[in-house]
């Protein structure tokens, strides 16, 4: 097979965005590329659309100025121009919403050849916002936005029902197979009045190497991070975005009775707040985007707080299962789901402080249980998450599209 991939980058989120994908597939015998906007990696298999960068940045400003989003980018043309667009037979397209691809070239691009589009989250079916959570406005074309200045896509005015409409009609004239990682996207996609007309939809969780976590290895990870005395470990993201929670994890910290057992291990790009650092020891390791290192710092970990408001699958979640830790997020989320709770996972009640609290401190007394549950997760991902599984659904998907395709 003939497969293109594109992505907005190839390093960041390589295990979901069609990067390591190819890679497998290639070790398979089969032709397989990849087109992005940022290349990172030297893996020739990698093109880079050509982009002026002034004039890149320009059009960013010009979208940021008048509140749209990816509206007028003008790099469908130059991606059509790319031999490896022209050979392929099939194109699998990831993440085009990061100033990749105008919404206006979808429907050229996704109806010229056999198409596949992994839809991560549901910023595809808003006017806006990445995670629409109680608010219902998407299902009927968004407007009048209480929170323009809460999301990754800010907006100077209220341009949601125009950004809604557009999305409507480009949308409206395709129909592509649709991956998704999580039946949390399925349920938004038939819900909403953009995407109720995909009928070709395919639910493949994403996967990881789970022989790259060696969980009787979980003591020596510690060392590395100068972490002795039995401590128990708890690890998270930090970040000001308040859909991943953090003030739940925060407000439930000062709870603690334990806070002399733990110590913080934390990755990301903000600062925990002060009164967190005069009671609990930190370790801080900022961003990491080497796969070893993330590897090293959840098999550190004892347990792993995730109490995002919204994740479409959260990664992070069967990364800490196969590191052997125990993991706490919130209850009627995707990673209640993905990790099984209550049999492995343990969730609590939705936006309680209190209740993870408790959780924390449970994990804290049973070290017993703790274990029980590291052990769980690792199965689980096992059984359920392997990478093996998530490219072989892939390849076998591929070969019934092309096969279809062929018969007319």
């Amino acid at each position: 097979m003939k497969i293109l991939e594109v992505n907005y980058t190839d390093l960041v989120g390589h295990i979901f965005n069609g990067y390591d994908l190819h890679l497998k597939l290639n070790r398979l015998g089969h032709d397989a590329r990849m087109i992005v906007l940022s290349k990172k990696s030297v893996q020739d298999t990698v093109v880079q659309l050509r982009v002026d960068t002034i004039l890149h940045q320009q059009l960013i400003e010009f979208e940021k100025k008048h509140s749209v989003s990816n509206v007028i980018f003008p790099y469908a043309g130059g991606l059509e121009q790319l031999k490896e667009f022209q050979e392929a037979e099939l194109v699998h397209y990831h993440i085009l919403h990061n100033q990749m691809l105008s919404l206006l070239d979808y429907p050229r691009l996704m109806n010229q050849k056999p198409s596949v589009w992994t839809i991560h989250d549901p910023w595809i079916i808003t006017g806006n916002c990445i995670h629409p959570l109680e608010c219902p406005k998407w299902r009927n074309g968004c407007g009048v936005c209480n929170s323009i200045q809460q999301h990754s896509f800010k907006m100077n005015q209220d341009n949601t029902r125009f950004m809604w409409n557009i999305k409507k009609k480009m949308l409206g004239q395709i129909n592509p197979h649709i991956v998704i990682a999580s039946d949390f996207m399925k349920t938004y996609l038939q819900d909403s009045p953009i995407t109720r007309h995909f009928n070709k939809i395919h639910t493949i969780p994403f996967g990881i190497d789970i022989n790259k976590y060696n969980i009787s290895q979980k003591a020596d990870a510690k060392r590395k991070f100068k972490i002795f005395n039995d401590k128990i470990v708890i690890g998270f993201r930090v970040t000001d975005d308040p859909i991943k929670g953090c003030k739940y994890i925060y407000e439930a910290l000062m709870q603690l009775k334990y806070r002399e057992d733990i110590v913080l291990l934390c990755v990301g790009g903000n600062s925990i707040p002060e009164k967190i650092r005069q009671q609990c020891q930190i370790i801080e390791l900022g961003w990491i985007f080497e796969e070893q290192q993330m590897i090293e710092f959840m098999k550190a970990c004892d347990i792993f707080l995730m109490p995002s408001l919204a994740e479409s699958f959260g990664l992070m979640s069967i990364e800490s299962l196969a590191s052997g830790c125990a993991f706490i997020c919130f209850k009627n989320t995707v990673m209640a789901a993905i990790t099984q709770a209550q049999e492995c996972g343990i969730s609590v009640e939705y936006r309680s402080s209190k209740a993870l609290a408790r959780a924390i401190e449970y994990l804290i007394k049973n070290p017993d249980e703790r274990k029980r549950r590291g052990l769980l997760g690792h199965e689980l991902v096992r059984k359920k998450y392997s990478f093996e599984r998530y490219a072989d659904s892939h390849k076998k998907l591929y070969e019934k599209i092309l096969e279809e395709s062929l018969k007319g």
